[in-house]
């Protein structure tokens, strides 16, 4: 099995585990992961994707399942079916990395919210440099995230960068030498908001072309009728 999961009471964690090929993506990583945001659907916790093998996240797409795909297996667009999901999972998600983000790696931690990386960590889309080009979300989620020189430099070179560089694009939100210590933190500032509020805020600022925020009023008025946020607002006018 080469993707567990774990519920505690404070995240939904996907543990990527397939350590004889540095967690490359392959077709039943894929599967895995996406059963397990199934699983998840429920949880109104944070979602946390970390690896278990040591000194790597994902290493990239699997290299020789990717040299048989055919025209047709790369127009079922698997892996960005798959990132779009992550990026959809209703409440905050978080990449913890700690090593290698390369390719569908990096593409995979782009489509989560948070971006939290080892001082070890090395990040990029390689693709053009095997001919083909990043097709899973990362086109369009890595110039959003970094801006669109940023991300050419990176697309069109697939260079690698470090984890300091990345941090300094924007690409990551925070490096540590303790990425334990980092994710509970991040954890903790979550865990101080209404996860109903933050997944509504969350779906409003994906709103494409709402020009006029009627997704914010609509979703504004959804909070006020909840139980959670008249507790949370008494609460606050009282202090």
């Amino acid at each position: 099995m080469t993707v567990r999961t774990e519920l505690s009471g404070h995240a939904a964690t996907i543990w990527l585990d397939r350590p004889a090929k540095l967690n490359a993506l392959d077709l039943e990583m894929s599967a895995g992961i996406q059963r397990a945001l199934d699983e998840f659907a429920d949880a109104e916790r944070p979602l946390v994707i970390r690896s278990a093998v040591p000194g790597t996240f994902v290493s990239g797409a699997d290299l020789t399942e990717l040299a048989r795909r055919t025209r047709r297996e790369a127009l079922q667009r698997v892996n960005h079916r798959l990132f779009t999901a992550i990026e959809e999972y209703p409440w905050p998600s978080i990449a913890l990395v700690g090593g290698h983000a390369l390719g569908g790696g990096c593409e995979l931690a782009l489509a989560c919210d948070f971006r939290l990386s080892s001082e070890s960590a090395t990040w990029g889309l390689p693709e053009v440099r095997l001919g083909i080009i990043p097709s899973a979300g990362g086109l369009v989620r890595l110039p959003r995230i970094v801006g669109a020189s940023a991300a050419k430099r990176l697309i069109l070179t697939g260079k690698r960068i470090g984890a300091a560089e990345a941090l300094a694009i924007g690409l990551v939100d925070e490096v540590s030498d303790d990425l334990d210590a980092a994710l509970e933190r991040l954890l903790g500032e979550l865990g101080k908001a209404s996860m109903t509020a933050a997944r509504y805020a969350k779906e409003a600022m994906s709103a494409p072309g709402d020009h006029r925020r009627t997704a914010d009023a609509a979703l504004q008025a959804l909070c006020f009728e909840s139980d959670e946020a008249r507790r949370r607002l008494s609460g606050a006018v009282r202090r």
